[in-house]
């Protein structure tokens, strides 16, 4: 009996985490995913890029959380813009319990002083989630022990869509950004059911600093220090990611902390989060593991991540400023 209650736990823990909590994906290399942190972040290249992402969260759960990412986002130098779209589905457990978003983004560049650029940002999104009902197990088809029926009601409809907005400002220099993104200003729903579920409004808070360090270690190669960190409030939840990045050209090194602040609800250390990366001309990979250290332990088999970015270089033109946050 203790085995079959661990299986339909871990059977039906995605399905309870995200209809309970209603917390959003996150990324690891959230760099490597700028027009999902924040869209300010659309048309922060010389001319077009390309970005594709796959998250696959505690491997040795069965039900596993799976999130695949893809955008395309362009800077328009005549308009001071940028201009982006977005897709993402993150899609968890037997009943492949999925949110899907497609979005598109747009920013604006303005450079108050020559050494500083400001970019508000905003999003609009189309989302849905759905769910295969039929493909979850509950505890009273699992034991031939005469148990009281499932009271868990079958939704009337599998599929739900809904609409929703994100605004976000970005504040930057040659070595140092800061920015604020208000995620699900529209609170979409949450729920297969007639109630009143809906997404909390999330906020994030991120920033850094970029030290070149010429000659550290080879003196023909450009090398660089990043430290950077990565603050997220949704509802009653907390939590905050910092790090520091080593860059030598081709190669990028990271390693992350992630955990709870004091007074948040559910205080505690997540997980410690390495990288690497590589850069070739117009093309980078990373890679991510995060060994989770909270109580689930080890034997969630931790977290991969693979981020893909390539960028169709153009001339910089003029008064162009790179945006001097990691690639990864």
């Amino acid at each position: 009996m203790n085995f079959i209650k661990r299986y339909i736990f871990l059977f039906s823990f995605p399905f309870l985490c995200i209809t309970v909590n209603a917390q959003d994906v996150q990324f690891t290399q959230f760099y490597a995913n700028p027009l999902y942190l924040s869209p300010s972040f659309t048309g922060g290249v010389v001319g077009y890029r390309v970005v594709a992402n796959y998250r696959n969260q505690w491997t040795f759960v069965p039900g596993t959380y799976n999130t695949f990412s893809l955008s395309w986002d362009h800077n328009s130098p005549a308009f001071r813009s940028g201009f982006g779209i977005i897709a993402m589905r993150d899609q968890a457990g037997d009943g492949n319990l999925a949110n899907t978003r497609v979005g598109a983004l747009y920013s604006y560049d303005i450079t108050p002083h020559p050494d500083w650029h400001i970019r508000p940002g905003l999003s609009f999104s189309l989302q849905q989630i759905s769910i295969d009902f039929s493909k979850l197990v509950f505890s009273d088809q699992l034991t031939s022990t005469p148990m009281p029926p499932t009271s868990v009601t079958q939704p009337g409809k599998d599929a739900v869509w809904d609409i929703d907005v994100s605004s976000s400002i970005l504040a930057y220099s040659d070595n140092m950004w800061i920015g604020v993104t208000w995620d699900h200003m529209l609170k979409p729903v949450a729920t297969f059911y007639d109630d009143n579920a809906r997404v909390p409004h999330k906020f994030t808070f991120h920033g850094g600093y970029r030290y070149i360090t010429k000659g550290f270690l080879l003196s023909r190669i450009e090398e660089s220090i990043t430290f950077a960190f990565n603050y997220r409030i949704q509802d009653i939840y907390r939590q905050l990611d910092i790090g520091m990045y080593f860059f030598s050209q081709p190669l990028s090194f990271g390693v992350w902390w992630r955990g709870m602040p004091k007074n948040s609800v559910g205080r505690r250390i997540d997980a410690l989060a390495f990288l690497v990366g590589y850069k070739w001309e117009q093309i980078s990979v990373g890679y991510s593991y995060d060994f989770t250290i909270s109580r689930l332990g080890l034997s969630s088999g931790g977290s991969h991540e693979l981020s893909l970015i390539y960028e169709f270089k153009l001339r910089p033109k003029k008064h162009w400023k790179a945006i001097p946050c990691p690639t990864f």
